[in-house]
């Protein structure tokens, strides 16, 4: 999924000049995108399979990355909950120059009644908190390009075989609508269904590494801001 179509997803657009930490219309969009990939994911399972050398390999390492990637999607979405006000205002202003940026938060600040009100503490201490978060990401972001590219191959050589599961799958929808959102997925007993659900679990794992990256991009301008300002000084 393109980063601008996950931007349009999970940001709702917050006017420039009204932003106020009570408005969590971005974090509310953002927890419930976060909340419906993990129970996919979980749907989805990482169970280790063992159905053709050779093969079995990037099945299990596609379980493997997923449910590394669920536990770092899980960090954030605790980071998310713990800094609702930070998140909110950040989006207000993800489009806004370092200098606008700045301005914002000189502005919001001086409104401030108390301390604990400010936002500029708060900014430095998400950061902070989510510095774990970003590496753990960017490690996966290696494995999964190098994954998803060994996808691409290992599918083109079972094409048959992933071909037949595709047809299967779509002959079976009507019934596999008919379960519970609740409901995990039996592991897989042939080989083009185990291909189709490992690309799948890459999918998913994809999705979550974007969603957290974006949130760096948007941390990353808030540190050259904060360095800019120390150079000055």
């Amino acid at each position: 999924m393109k980063k601008s179509l996950i931007c349009a997803l999970i940001c709702v657009p917050l006017f420039t000049g009204c932003a106020s930490t009570s408005d969590n219309a971005a974090t509310l969009d953002r927890d419930q995108a976060v909340s419906e990939l993990t129970v996919k994911m979980d749907n989805l399972g990482y169970n280790p399979v063992t159905i053709q050398p050779g093969v079995d390999e990037f099945l299990n390492m596609a379980a493997v990355i997923l449910k590394r990637q669920r536990n770092v999607i899980g960090e954030y979405r605790k980071q998310t909950e713990n800094f609702r006000d930070v998140q909110a205002f950040l989006y207000a202003y993800k489009d806004a120059t370092p200098e606008e940026l700045e301005l914002a938060i000189v502005t919001f600040d001086a409104g401030a009644k108390t301390e604990e009100e400010k936002i500029a503490p708060k900014i430095n201490a998400y950061s902070q908190a989510n510095e774990n978060v970003y590496n753990q990401n960017v490690e996966l972001t290696t494995t999964l390009t190098v994954e998803i590219a060994k996808s691409a191959y290992i599918l083109s050589e079972h094409g048959t075989a992933v071909a037949q599961a595709t047809a299967l799958n779509a002959a079976g929808s009507l019934f596999s609508s008919m379960m519970s959102d609740e409901e995990t997925e039996e592991d897989p007993q042939d080989l083009g269904t185990a291909l189709l659900k490992a690309t799948d679990q890459l999918s998913l794992a994809l999705e979550a590494n974007e969603i957290i990256d974006l949130e760096k991009e948007t941390i990353d301008a808030v540190k050259q801001l904060q360095e800019e300002q120390e150079a000055k000084s």
